[in-house]
């Protein structure tokens, strides 16, 4: 299999364009490139803890231009999800961060939130990334699931990449509340399809011509190859070359870097 020409780019963020607040070396040059070629891209990022806004401040100040129509976090497909199935009128309980409830609430949704007990019917309970979970927290989620409330998990991320080491992700908090409960969350980031058909149809694309760039095998990958989309994982996150060697999900190709694909696809696309 070889690079081809790409109408479309998908790319993650954490681990593939930045660590924490660092950007990765080469990332002006690769959208710089992007730009020229007339290649539409999006970033497709399963972390909740920040809002669509917040993902085009954060581009911007790393001087990369971005609009609402190329940011698609796990929160904003989970809004799009939750009104498509329940409406705006229905009623949540939310167990998260200011980029879920911000959300969330910029939706239309009225909401509980963490420690606060419910007085409505919940429909669902949705859950996504609290780094002050506590057993209230999830004892409070975990009764209004296990009586009937829709169980709805942003993602299932077991970690994240930052410049001090790998961090625990949202899977902490999900699967606290899936042991708790004993009952399996419907997940709508990635692997999941939801995040790439939104994207793919915001930005006219099909499968066949888009090429999905991540850092972790079980979400960007996997989800990239369960849609005939191909895909790359670069080694500036949490994958590691031998851990790709040694598991049953496979990219279809590897670099060490966001640069070291550029200089690909610029061999690719020629002068």
């Amino acid at each position: 299999m070889r690079l081809q020409k790409y109408k479309t780019i998908l790319l993650d963020g954490d681990g593939v364009l930045w660590k924490s607040d660092q950007p990765i070396p080469g990332i002006n040059s690769f959208f710089e490139f992007i730009k020229e070629k007339g290649i539409r891209w999006a970033l497709l990022t399963n972390n909740n803890t920040r809002t669509a806004q917040d993902y085009i401040n954060k581009l911007g100040s790393f001087g990369i231009q971005a609009g609402p129509d190329s940011v698609f976090t796990s929160s904003t497909v989970t809004a799009d999800y939750l009104l498509e199935k329940y409406g705006k009128d229905a009623f949540l309980h939310v167990v998260g961060m200011d980029g879920l409830t911000q959300t969330l609430s910029d939706a239309g949704f009225n909401f509980t939130h963490g420690e606060e007990q419910p007085n409505n019917e919940v429909v669902a309970v949705v859950a996504g990334m609290d780094r002050e979970i506590n057993l209230q927290k999830i004892t409070i989620a975990m009764r209004l699931i296990k009586n009937g409330a829709a169980f709805i998990a942003t993602n299932t991320d077991g970690s994240f990449p930052t410049p001090e080491g790998i961090n625990p992700g949202t899977g902490m908090v999900i699967g606290a509340l899936h042991y708790a409960s004993g009952i399996e969350p419907f997940v709508v980031g990635k692997p999941q399809p939801a995040i790439f058909h939104t994207a793919l149809k915001a930005l006219n694309a099909q499968p066949g011509e888009t090429l999905m760039v991540g850092d972790r095998l079980e979400t960007d990958i996997l989800g990239a190859n369960l849609l005939d989309i191909q895909s790359v994982a670069v080694l500036t996150g949490v994958t590691s070359k031998k851990e790709i060697s040694q598991k049953d999900i496979k990219p279809s190709f590897i670099f060490d870097d966001i640069s070291s694909l550029h200089q690909a696809l610029k061999e690719v696309y020629g002068p």
